[in-house]
This record gives C-alpha cells, structure tokens and sequence, in this order.
C-alpha cells in the first residue's frame, strides 16, 4: 500500500528525520531554503510565502498543495509563524491536513510570552519572576542582572534594536538600571512588547531541553532531554552545538507540567539550570516541531516519525525512552565563528573546543547517507559567490 505523504513546513533536518524512516514527505520552505528538496524522501518541493508577512498567501499555496494530494495529509510545521498560521486557520487546513493542537490558549500563551506569563501564575510553573513591561514601573523594583525577551520573536530579528547589535540575539541581557533605561527608550520607540525576567546566571551550555510528542489523551509517545553546547553568537545566540542527555528530574518535572496543561502534539521545553543552586527555570513552551529532532532521530527516537504514524493509524504504543547521547549535532560555519570569537575572548582554547565536539557528530547540511543536499548547497555556494564577483566587476 503506497504511503500518505507528510507535509513538511521546515528545513532540511525535519526532511531527514522523514528520509530515516523511509517515509515520502512534500517539502515547503517559506524561507528559500531549497536543501529541503533534495533529501532522498523528498517527492516534490515547493517555495511558499513566509507567513510571518503574508500569512494570507502562505495559506493559499498550502491547500493548494491539500487539494492536489487529497484529504489526511500529516502536517508538521517548525517556527512561529507557522504554529500562528495553522493555529488561527486549523478548522480550513484540517479539510486535507491532519495535525494535533493543544488548546489554542496554551499556544497564544507560547506565542505571546506576555498571556505566557499569566499562564505561568495560573500553573504555578517553576520559571524566573518575570514582569510585563507595562508592570515595570520603576527599576528600582528589578533585580539585577536580567533579560529583555520579546513577546513574539516573529519579526524581533528584523527590529532596529537587533540590527543594531549586529548579532541574532534572542533576549538582551541588562546589567543595571542606566542599560534598561537606554534599551527600553528603543524598544518601545519600535512598539515592540517585552518582558522583563530576573536572569539565571549561566552560560548557554546550561539551557536544558525537552522534547516529546503527546497523544490525545496527553500521553507521550516518546521524550528525550538535550542541552546546548555552544550559540552563535556566544552570548543568547542561535543553536550551533547540541548533544542529548539523560535528565530525569527535568523529564519528570515536563511530563508534570504537560499532565496538568492536558497537552497534544509537539513539544519542547526549555530550561535553565543554575549551576549554584541547582534548579532548574522553566523559561518557555514551543508547541511545535524543531531542529533538535534530526538528533533526536539519529539518537534513536524519530519524533516526526512516531507523529507520522500516530496522525495516520491513531496508535500511540509503548513510550519510547531510549536514546545515545554520544551524538553532537554541528550546525558548520556558526560553530567555527563562535570558536573563533570566544577563543579571542579568552573563553575556550583549542584543545577544549575539540575536546567538546568529540565522538559521533552530525551536521547541519552534511550527511555521507544523504548526499543530495550536499551537493545542491556546494553548487548553490558556489552561484552566490559568482554572482558577487560579477558584481564587483
């Protein structure tokens, strides 16, 4: 019997997790990324609008694709503004997709970290306190340090603020009341929202993960825990170094949470340890699928996958929990950059960094079982540069 397809709204490591299960996906990239259209598993790709500027179009071009293909088509979606679109338009997608939501006010709430910070209060989850910018009426009732974090990291990376720095920083760490001041005249003079939260002091290596896939009566079908090594930049960057872990006070801690918020679907959770106390902060709820699954699948749990089968057959089987942690996931040049930067900085030497990304690796573009990819990004590398040197001649 031929396979339904998956729908895969993502990038080139969700369309591997696919191509590990022998599984035939339609690959969508709403940012031009093209890598997604060469994986073994990949039947047909298509660029479609990104819908964090024009939903509308985005929408259209997906149940086109729905209408071609029939009813029932497994949909995985993988950053915000995906999660917004098919949250606000489900009951539409739903006529030929099959996909698996939490409430829609668990995801408003993961979409605006301020409706998250009531959502906090009413579950009593173990996060940093945490203030809405328009609760700040003063710093004097700020503990310092602590973080500037958006609401919506939708078009955050595009503000005037971020550009400014020159890096794709997540959050804003601030030092003292002169420094909030400065980036709160910025902030809000580009009607950006914002919370305020007291920092976990920490370096990035001590933001935790977990990860799992909840069934309709909020059972997992199977979780595993990660931990980041390095971001690019440095300091509350973009991921270019993860392995997974074993954790079982964070997996139980996430299995408590995701129990009482009677959650479906997708999952990861991020967290915080300090490293004095030993606690760990719950900072976030991202109901969607992510980069960590690629990892995940070489590990030994194909999230994606056991979703796949979930949203097609309806059986959810024993939980799945075991995986390697031997396994490091490179993202390529960002790891180098950041290598580079902290090396300079005094942070890291040579013969730690290579120390730290010893055993089994995997890589971002790079895969000796999938080579299709590879070779499209080498030949697409190679455009861009002689599209630069006519330029300049």
């Amino acid at each position: 019997m031929k396979k339904k397809p998956a729908v895969v709204l993502g990038n080139l490591m969700m369309g591997r997790c696919f191509t590990l299960a022998d599984i035939p996906y339609i690959g969508i990239t709403t940012k031009n990324d093209k890598r997604l259209f060469y994986s073994k598993a990949c039947i047909e790709g298509h660029v479609l609008e990104n819908p964090a500027k024009n939903e509308a179009a985005t929408l259209a071009g997906l149940l086109e694709i729905g209408k071609r293909h029939g009813g029932g088509l497994p949909l995985f979606y993988t950053n915000d503004a995906q999660l917004k679109m098919v949250n606000s338009h489900a009951d539409t997608l739903r006529d030929y997709f099959t996909f698996l939501l939490p409430h829609k006010k668990l995801i408003d709430s993961s979409l605006d970290k301020h409706l998250f910070n009531d959502m906090v209060k009413e579950y009593d989850l173990p996060t940093p306190p945490t203030f809405h910018k328009d609760e700040v009426t003063g710093t004097d009732m700020l503990d310092f340090p602590v973080i500037i974090k958006p609401t919506s990291r939708i078009h955050w990376f595009n503000s005037q603020v971020i550009k400014e720095l020159g890096a794709q920083q997540k959050i804003l760490l601030i030092n003292n009341a002169a420094e909030f001041e400065n980036y709160r005249r910025k902030i809000d003079a580009e009607n950006i929202d914002y919370i305020v939260q007291k920092y976990v002091p920490g370096t990035e290596a001590q933001i935790l993960s977990f990860h799992s896939f909840f069934d309709e009566n909020s059972e997992p079908l199977a979780y595993y825990c990660g931990r980041k090594i390095r971001t690019y930049p440095n300091d509350y960057g973009l991921s270019c170094s993860l392995r997974l872990i074993k954790h079982p006070e964070m997996a139980a801690i996430s299995l408590d949470v995701l129990k009482r918020l009677r959650f479906k679907g997708p999952i990861k959770i991020d967290y915080k340890l300090d490293e004095k106390s030993g606690k760990l902060y719950l900072l976030e709820l991202n109901p969607r699928y992510n980069m960590w699954h690629y990892i995940g699948a070489r590990a030994g749990i194909n999230l994606p996958a056991l979703a796949y089968h979930y949203l097609i057959d309806g059986v959810a089987g024993k939980v799945q929990t075991d995986y390697e942690t031997d396994i490091k996931w490179i993202s390529g040049i960002q790891e180098w950059f950041t290598f580079r930067d902290m090396k300079k900085q005094g942070l890291i030497s040579t013969g730690q960094w290579l120390a730290s990304l010893s055993g089994r690796r995997i890589y971002q573009t790079w895969a000796g079982d999938d080579l299709k990819p590879v070779m499209y990004a080498a030949w697409d590398t190679f455009k861009g540069g002689l599209r630069k040197v006519k330029k300049l001649f």
